[in-house]
């Protein structure tokens, strides 16, 4: 008997552990990825907007957040982006305000912190190969929903001879706004738990 039960509770956490994602599951994955294609298309808008400067020589340090620039791409984000909405902006004023006071932190820094990589996609690559990146067939897809906000979890497909608990997580934030889901913020690496 206690062979059996343990034989079913390893099954229904092997299927638990590989179950398809429910209907608004799907929904919150598919936002994410329909973002990043739109993103694709429309790189050049996205960073057309010039958020931060140089004061400096040459456009160096120290360096500045541009608010009104930030408004406009907060507009641009209202109008022309459906992925996105008032938490993902809220989000974007959070950053900019991080990045603001490092600036004046440290006005010496050459790199403008926050700004040396792709913001949006969540990396240094093209985003082409970002979307390769997210959307490989060995990697593992969890959406945990609470209410009305959700995480999309994306673990890295694992390389031969990786276990299981080695596996990288990013995470994307979402919120349901007017009854859609709508990115809460930027893809960035999920926080492993000794850190």
């Amino acid at each position: 008997m206690k062979k059996i039960l343990s034989l079913l509770c390893f099954a229904g956490l092997s299927l638990a552990g590989t179950a398809q994602l429910n209907k608004e599951q799907q929904q919150v994955k598919k936002t994410f990825f329909d973002f990043l294609k739109f993103y694709q298309r429309h790189e050049t808008a996205f960073n057309s907007f010039r958020v931060y400067t140089g004061t400096g020589k040459e456009n160096g340090p120290p360096y500045k957040i541009r608010w009104k620039e930030v408004e406009r791409y907060f507009s641009f984000l209202r109008k022309n982006v459906p992925y996105t909405g008032e938490a993902y902006i809220r989000s974007e004023r959070d950053f900019f305000n991080y990045c603001d006071s490092s600036f004046k932190a440290d006005p010496l820094e050459e790199i403008p912190v926050g700004f040396d990589y792709d913001r949006w996609a969540g990396g240094q690559e093209s985003i082409e190969y970002t979307i390769q990146w997210y959307s490989s067939p060995g990697n593992k897809y969890e959406v945990l929903i609470s209410g009305n906000k959700a995480v999309l979890r994306i673990g890295a497909a694992l390389e031969a001879g990786t276990k299981e608990e080695e596996r990288s997580w990013s995470i994307v934030p979402f919120v349901k706004e007017k009854g859609k889901w709508k990115m809460a913020g930027n893809i960035y690496p999920e926080e492993s738990p000794e850190n």
